[in-house]
């Protein structure tokens, strides 16, 4: 027993000798309680608080910074939270969302310059409005307000045989109140008096009104909308380069929606990725320091089994 305790008597002495090394050892005494008391007193009379300014600080990260960075600049937070792998994959989603969107944007602006182009070359107020007076003029029993004959000596046939308005700038005034389903039933459309996109959308979706104007219709023909009769070659070209534009647009539109996503997603994993990170931080930084006789001391603990 006597051996035993030499030995952890003489180990706590090897691990607590630097505590009091600034000062003498209390005297021994045949008291072994006293003995142990007086070490005692003289081990923590010696130590202080270590000072605020002097504590390990432990570098963290604004939860709040990282979120906002990100929401902003998808990969900004998580660069920010040294998680640079994270950072550098949101940061190619939003070059890669951006590209797609500004990529089918412009073919989609291309491809609406083109069927615009082709609108004007193909397709022609002069013919809808004559078309118009062509189909009311001379029913006088069921049309009777209408303007019968007034623009018979104005009329030219054009290359196709039809019966064309030269001056209709000056007969579309009067003739548009008959633009309508009071008159005729598939004109329940009122075209636009600028080319705007609905004007273009007009001219191309509803051929029953329409589609007489288009530069290979006839006006002996009574045109149907789509899914309900035959349409001209002009006007069916027409509509498959509107939807093609619109496959464009929509596609542009998925890249938009993938960028805002990430940016959103981002947002979210900063904030984790930032806590992440100050836990981390924390884990880390477990040990302090003391003052004993004016001499910084780590402390640390030692378990002896005999």
């Amino acid at each position: 027993a006597m051996k035993q305790a030499f030995w952890g008597m003489f180990i706590f002495m090897l691990t607590t000798g630097s505590l009091w090394a600034g000062g003498p050892l209390p005297e021994a005494s045949d008291n072994v309680l006293l003995n142990r008391l007086q070490l005692h007193q003289a081990l923590t009379g010696g130590l202080e608080a270590l000072p605020e300014d002097e504590m390990r600080s432990v570098p963290t990260k604004s939860v709040g910074k990282a979120v906002l960075f990100s929401a902003l600049v998808p990969g900004a937070g998580q660069f920010y939270a040294n998680s640079y792998i994270k950072a550098a994959g949101f940061l190619a989603i939003e070059a890669l969302a951006w590209t797609i969107n500004i990529s089918y944007n412009n073919q989609g602006d291309d491809k609406d310059a083109e069927f615009k182009r082709y609108a004007d070359q193909n397709w022609s107020e002069q013919r809808y409005w004559s078309y118009l007076y062509y189909r009311l003029n001379g029913q006088e029993e069921l049309y009777p307000d209408f303007p019968h004959g007034q623009y018979d000596g104005d009329i030219f046939v054009d290359n196709a045989g039809r019966p064309v308005i030269n001056g209709w700038e000056a007969a579309e005034p009067v003739l548009e109140e008959f633009a309508s389903t009071e008159y005729i039933r598939a004109f329940s459309h009122t075209l636009p008096d600028t080319k705007t996109q609905q004007y273009y959308e007009m001219i191309g979706k509803y051929p029953a009104q329409f589609g007489n104007a288009w530069a290979d219709a006839s006006f002996d023909v009574e045109y149907q909308d789509f899914g309900l009769g035959h349409i001209t070659p002009m006007n069916d070209e027409y509509a498959i380069m509107r939807d093609e534009a619109n496959k464009l647009y929509d596609k542009a539109a998925y890249g938009s929606m993938i960028a805002l996503l990430n940016h959103l997603v981002s947002a979210v994993d900063a904030g984790f990725t930032a806590r992440h990170y100050n836990r981390r931080q924390m884990s880390l930084t477990y040990h302090q320091k003391v003052y004993s006789s004016g001499d910084h001391v780590n402390m640390f603990g030692l378990a002896v089994v005999f």
